[in-house]
C-alpha cells in the first residue's frame, strides 16, 4: 500500500489558524495565516464550532476531525477550480487566566479556551496531529496568545512538509482501525456494509478524536476512498463520477490498477451523501435538506440522541460500543451470514491475540496477523469477492433460468451472492455508488477474482496475480 496521492498545485496545505470562545460571541477565528495571505476562514461560518467541540471544555486537551466545503470565488473558478472538500483538524486545549502573562480586555473568564486549525487538501491527520498538537501546548504554554510566531512557523513548516506530495501511508497513518475492530467486534462488519448502503449513520461519543478517528478507520476500509473524498463535504458535491474513465486494461502485479479495474474506489459519498466526522449543532439544518439523502457523521452532544429516529437509520455509540439499528428495513439486509461471522470473528480474533495492554488504540504493525494493514487488506479481498459475486449474480439472472452448463464456472457452486446476503445485494442495486460501480466496470470481473466469500475458500491477492496472469497469455 504505497501508492503515491496526487497533489494539488496550490499545494496541500491551505492554512492555519486560531479559533477562539468570547464570551458574548461564542466560537470565532481570532487568526489565519494560508496562501496568498487570503484568510479563507470568512468563507466558513461553522469552522468555529467545528474546532471547539460540545463538551471540549472538560478535557485538557482534544482533537476535532471535520471537512469543510469549499465554493471558489469568480476568479478563481475562471482559473479552473471547482467546488471540492477540504479538510479541518483541530487541537483545543484550555488554561487559567491567572497562568497568563499577557491578558487582553476581552478576557473576563477564569478559563481560556482555544483551538489551533490546521485545513489542508487531503485527509493527512496522522502526521499533521503529531506537529499540532507540539505547536498548541506550546502556544500555550507561552502564555501571550497576541505572539502567534509559532503559529505562522507551523504553517510554512507544514507547507514544506508536503511540498513533494504524500504516499497513501501517510493517510493511514495515525487511524485507529484496530481499536475499531477491538471495540465493536463483529459489528465492524455490520458497519461496513451499512457505509455500502448509504445509510444514515451517527456516530456519538464524549471523546470527539475516537469519534472521528473511528469513521476515518471506517472509512479506510473502502481500498482507495480516503484519497478520494473529494465529494463528501455537500450532498451537492459530484464530480468523481464525471472523472471516471472504464478501466480497459489491467496489469497483473499493479494493486491500483487491479483496483481501478474492480470498480474500487467505491463513491459512497457521492450526490446525495456527506460526511463529517464532528459535525456541530450548527450543521443540523443541513441533514434534514432535501438534496441530503444519506451521510457518515459524529456528534458529542446528546441532543442528537434525544431525536434520534429523526437524524439517524443507524447509531454507533463509541462510549458503550453498541451499534443500534433504528430502520427496520436494515435489519435484514445488514443481517450477517454464517460466512460473514466466520470472517470477521477470525479478523477479531487476530486483533484481539496481539493486542497490549497499553496504548493500544497506537498500536502499529505490519506483516503480521491482526495489524492495520492486516485488516485493511482482509477487508479489501472481501471486498472484491463480493464485487465479483455480484457481477456473477447478475451473470446468472440474465438467462432466466439456469445458465448453460458450459457458461458457469466449474469451481463455483451456485450463487456466491447468497453467502454475503441476497437482501444485502438486492438493497445495495439500489444504491448510488453500485450505479457508478456497474457503469464502470466489466460485466465479467469474475474472469480476475473468483466470486467465492473468503470463508468459503477464498481468495488472496496472489492468487488474483495469478488469475490475471493466466488471463493475459491466454
Amino acid at each position: 500500500m504505497n501508492s503515491e496521492v496526487e497533489q494539488s498545485v496550490e499545494g496541500l496545505i491551505v492554512g492555519v489558524c486560531v479559533v477562539g470562545f468570547h464570551h458574548t460571541r461564542g466560537p470565532e477565528v481570532e487568526y489565519w495565516i494560508g496562501e496568498n495571505g487570503k484568510d479563507l476562514s470568512t468563507r466558513w461560518a461553522n469552522l468555529p464550532f467545528q474546532s471547539l467541540p460540545d463538551g471540549s471544555h472538560s478535557h485538557e486537551e482534544d482533537y476535532s476531525y471535520f471537512t469543510l466545503l469549499y465554493e471558489p470565488d469568480e476568479a478563481e473558478a475562471e482559473k479552473g477550480n471547482r467546488p471540492t472538500t477540504y479538510f479541518g483538524i483541530s487541537c483545543n486545549r484550555q488554561i487559567r487566566t491567572t497562568e497568563l502573562l499577557y491578558k487582553s480586555a476581552d478576557v473576563t473568564r477564569s478559563t481560556v479556551q482555544k483551538s489551533v486549525v490546521v485545513v489542508a487538501r487531503k485527509p493527512i491527520f496522522g502526521p499533521i496531529r503529531e506537529k499540532l498538537a507540539v505547536v498548541t501546548r506550546a502556544y500555550f504554554l507561552q502564555g501571550n496568545f497576541e505572539d502567534r510566531t509559532i503559529i505562522d512557523n507551523l504553517y510554512e513548516n507544514l507547507v514544506q512538509l508536503f511540498h513533494y506530495g504524500i504516499g497513501e501511508v501517510d493517510l493511514y497513518n495515525g487511524m485507529t482501525l484496530r481499536e475499531l475492530v477491538y471495540r465493536f467486534k463483529w459489528k465492524t462488519l455490520v458497519l461496513f456494509k451499512a457505509l455500502l448502503l448509504e445509510s444514515k449513520i451517527l456516530f456519538f461519543g464524549s471523546n470527539t478524536e475516537l469519534l472521528c478517528s473511528s469513521q476515518f478507520s471506517l472509512v479506510s476500509l473502502i481500498p482507495g476512498l480516503i484519497e478520494h473524498l473529494d465529494d463528501s463535504a455537500s450532498p451537492i458535491l459530484d464530480t468523481y463520477e464525471y472523472t471516471l474513465k472504464k478501466s480497459n486494461s489491467l496489469r497483473s502485479s499493479d494493486r491500483t490498477s487491479l483496483l481501478a479495474f474492480m470498480g474500487l474506489p467505491l463513491q459512497v459519498f457521492g450526490k446525495g451523501g456527506m460526511f463529517n466526522p464532528y459535525t456541530p449543532l450548527q450543521q443540523l439544518e443541513a441533514l434534514t435538506r432535501e438534496e441530503t439523502k444519506f451521510y457518515l457523521i459524529g456528534s458529542t452532544n446528546s441532543l442528537l440522541l434525544s431525536q434520534k429516529h429523526k437524524f439517524a437509520d443507524i447509531i454507533v455509540n463509541v462510549d458503550d460500543n453498541t451499534v443500534e439499528i433504528l430502520d427496520p428495513n436494515l435489519e435484514g439486509p445488514l443481517h450477517l451470514t454464517s460466512y460473514d461471522r466466520k470472517w470477521i470473528d477470525s479478523i477479531f480474533h487476530a486483533v484481539n491475540e496481539t493486542w497490549p495492554d497499553e496504548d493500544a488504540g497506537r498500536f502499529d504493525s505490519v506483516s503480521f496477523d491482526g495489524s492495520e494493514d492486516y485488516i485493511r487488506w482482509q477487508f479489501e479481498e472481501y471486498l472484491m469477492a463480493l464485487l465479483a459475486s455480484v457481477k456473477y449474480d447478475g451473470f446468472l439472472t440474465k438467462y432466466g433460468g439456469p445458465p448453460p452448463p458450459e457458461a458457469l464456472l466449474p469451481q463455483i457452486d451456485g450463487n456466491p451472492a447468497v453467502d454475503f446476503n441476497l437482501d444485502f445485494v438486492e438493497k445495495w442495486k439500489s444504491t448510488n455508488n453500485y450505479r457508478i460501480f456497474q457503469q464502470f466496470t466489466d460485466e465479467e470481473l469474475f474472469d480476475v477474482v473468483e466470486p467465492r466469500h473468503l470463508s468459503s475458500g477464498g481468495i488472496s491477492l496472489e492468487d488474483v496475480q495469478r488469475k490475471v496472469a493466466q488471463c493475459v497469455l491466454t
